[in-house]
């Protein structure tokens, strides 16, 4: 799915003496995340060495930079105007790319070695991230909650869990903690008034509208309906988390004795 770039109203933010933010309206939206998506993938593109990360969130994209090599570059000096003719010429870049408009006055003025891709759609639909899952009550300790308060049973909660396709808006609270959403309205629910001291690792919460996974045993408010064998975070710096912003998620539901089995924890 192409990203639809009319009328992106975007704002620009400098934080601190080492990054820049993009921002859209605030509001979690499939539309905006697309969009936040894009322009990450957009900048990627270019390479540039003095780009140490960019954080993805609801309505956000964080670019954090190295100063000291983005003023090396011919393409700044040292001041704030640099700072945010640099940020506005990459939306500039993105509305062209986007558009297919000529980009060449972009690439003069930053004087960058790469070329945006013309044909480049940006936002492609993702393949889906099938996550099994066991909704065994033995594991999803909070599903009475919800039979409970939104008055339906444990195979509609299981249902209407699996049969959405989840978008991650973005990644917080842990590391490889993934916010996805949006839950059926019919098994939204709120999250704890009081939080659990330890939710076991693997663990799969709501929260509202949003659905996630506990990468490790921590404290947590989430009203948890199953347990994946999968683990999705490893310490190990070259693995680290399985999910990104941008990813599309779909949960399937597994037996205790499937979960058992396959358990990576």
């Amino acid at each position: 799915m192409k990203t639809n770039i009319e009328n992106i109203n975007w704002s620009l933010q400098i934080l601190g003496d080492h990054a820049l933010v993009f921002s859209l309206e605030e509001k979690m939206s499939e539309e905006i995340i697309e969009k936040i998506i894009a322009l990450k993938k957009l900048i990627e593109s270019f390479h540039f060495d003095f780009v140490k990360e960019l954080i993805p969130s609801y309505h956000t994209l964080s670019l954090v930079y190295d100063i000291n090599l983005f003023y090396e570059n011919e393409i700044a000096t040292i001041n704030n105007d640099s700072i945010t003719n640099f940020g506005n010429a990459l939306l500039t870049a993105f509305n062209s790319a986007a558009t297919k408009m000529e980009s060449e006055s972009f690439i003069k003025n930053l004087k960058s070695i790469n070329d945006i891709n013309e044909n480049n759609s940006f936002i492609e639909q993702e393949k889906i991230i099938r996550i099994p899952v066991c909704y065994d009550e033995r594991l999803g300790i909070d599903l009475e909650n919800i039979v409970t308060k939104n008055k339906i049973s444990v195979d509609e909660i299981i249902q209407k869990h699996c049969e959405e396709i989840y978008l991650v808006y973005c990644l917080g609270f842990l590391p490889g903690f993934a916010y996805m959403g949006k839950v059926h309205e019919s098994i939204q629910i709120d999250r704890h008034t009081s939080p659990r001291k330890v939710v076991m690792a693997g663990s799969v919460g709501i929260a509202g509208m949003q659905t996630g996974i506990y990468p490790m045993n921590s404290p947590g408010g989430w009203q948890i309906i199953g347990r994946t064998p999968y683990k999705i975070f490893n310490q190990d710096p070259r693995i680290l988390g399985k999910l990104e912003a941008g990813n599309r998620i779909q949960f399937y539901p597994i037996s205790f004795t499937e979960f058992e089995k396959l358990n990576e924890y």
